[in-house]
């Protein structure tokens, strides 16, 4: 027996110490991930870095960079070099390759052997150049995609400006949840106290039961809706890291509050001479379309290049028996292709008539929608105004009721009534907040300048 008891805390003894490592390790790992605190100016900051639209886009502008770079050709020359190979008997390419490497013999111009030669051996190796002199379809070519690499440049700035806006638009709506939470917590805390009270007055028979019930039922719903806009904030948060490609379940907390900004001088927003990016590279494009029109059209006349070779050739690869070079220019001019050119006339035009009428249909487009947004940012400083004189109303009239209701000299329907408007103009005001910024954030995307804050 005492052999027996003395084993047993032995074997606790050795568990507890195999346990104890793996329990000392859980106890450093944490349980949740410290929050990321962002205010609008570093999450915009950040936009710029990691933003996956961005990133494209600066690789939209390298490929153009690199069809810029091919057009170098229209003026630089060209140079090569090959290694040809051949096995003939051929009685005229057989004479011929043996004149090429300098081996003609007396013995080579016997008949029978000049008509019915063995099969003969060469290889050529050449060096070969090319220089375009004048060829004014490249040339306008050549500048219709320079054209084009500014295009792809101020829409880099164009996708830069728009995720910038995109950021500031979820960061606003991550403040609005954020507001929003806060204040379902403070109603459901009044809601709960109401609920207690309600409590307390049925059982001393001072209410019926379908007050308790409705005072009962006020708490579900505010609970309901806490769990409903705590799902959409974290649908704003996944959409916040998506956006400045936060690859972690970390979360962000909004340090700046929701609210006013100073207002837009008049001398700030002109419409009419408005410029953005997104026109900017609209009218590079149409710039484009013309010069390569213009490139279209100079395929009508002739085009003028050097060349120039330098060979050896030999019977084994690479020899340099014999050499000989040529040089030469070519002077072409195509006076019918079948309609081709032509084809290529009418197809310019109209692309660059595509080009004009989407610069023009942009231009009067960005007019109207900031004008919407002046309007927009009127409208909500309205209802701002509206939301505030509604919540001082709804306060009042809750503080009222809510004496009246602790002496039993209000109804509990009436008090349930007060609470919910109250909420609802506290909810007004935070919306008003929320569009007023967010068409603040579009008038500055779509002048692209950041109004004071």
């Amino acid at each position: 027996m005492n052999s027996t008891h003395s084993y047993v805390p032995g074997v606790y003894l050795l568990l507890m110490m195999l346990l104890l490592p793996l329990y000392a390790s859980a106890q450093d790992i944490p349980s949740e991930k410290e929050p990321l605190f962002l205010s609008l100016e570093e999450a915009i900051e950040r936009t710029g870095e990691e933003n996956f639209r961005i990133r494209q886009a600066e690789y939209d502008v390298e490929k153009v960079r690199g069809q810029y770079r091919q057009t170098n050709a229209t003026f630089l020359p060209q140079l090569s070099v090959e290694e040809t190979g051949i096995s003939t008997n051929d009685p005229l390419n057989v004479f011929g390759f043996k004149l090429k490497q300098e081996a003609v013999t007396q013995s080579d111009f016997n008949p029978p052997r000049l008509n019915d030669p063995d099969s003969y051996d060469n290889f050529t190796t050449k060096f070969q150049a090319r220089q375009p002199v004048f060829n004014a379809d490249a040339i306008f070519q050549r500048r219709a995609v320079k054209k084009q690499l500014e295009a792809a440049r101020e829409q880099l700035e164009g996708t830069l400006q728009h995720a910038r806006y995109q950021v500031k638009e979820t960061y606003y709506q991550l403040q609005l949840m954020e507001n929003q939470l806060e204040v379902i917590r403070k109603s459901l805390e009044t809601a709960r106290e109401n609920e207690r009270q309600s409590k307390n007055y049925y059982e001393q028979d001072m209410i019926n039961r379908a007050d308790y019930l409705a005072a009962q039922v006020r708490v579900l719903e505010l609970e309901s809706r806490l769990s409903e806009t705590n799902d959409q904030l974290q649908t704003v948060q996944d959409n916040l890291r998506y956006l400045l490609n936060i690859d972690e379940e970390i979360t962000i907390v909004a340090t700046d509050s929701l609210r006013m900004r100073p207002g837009i001088a008049d001398n700030m927003v002109n419409p009419k001479n408005a410029r953005n990016s997104r026109l900017d590279a609209l009218e590079s494009r149409k710039a484009a379309a013309e010069e390569m029109l213009r490139a279209s059209k100079f395929n009508f006349i002739p085009s003028l290049n050097l060349f120039g070779s330098y060979e050896f050739n030999d019977q084994v690869p690479f020899g340099m028996q014999g050499n000989s070079y040529m040089v030469g220019a070519t002077l072409r001019w195509d006076l019918f292709s079948g309609f081709k050119n032509v084809g290529r006339v009418m197809e310019s035009k109209a692309e660059l008539k595509q080009a004009e009428l989407a610069y023009e249909s942009n231009r009067f487009k960005n007019k109207l929608e900031i004008q919407q947004a002046q309007r927009s940012i009127d409208q909500a400083q309205e209802q701002l105004r509206f939301a505030e004189a509604s919540v001082e109303q709804a306060e009042e009239d809750f503080r009222i009721r809510n004496n009246r209701y602790r002496e039993g000299l209000e109804r509990t329907t009436d008090l349930l009534q007060a609470e919910t408007k109250l909420l609802q103009s506290k909810m007004k005001r935070l919306n008003a907040l929320y569009q007023y910024n967010l068409s603040l954030a579009a008038l500055e995307l779509l002048m692209e300048k950041e109004m004071p804050y």
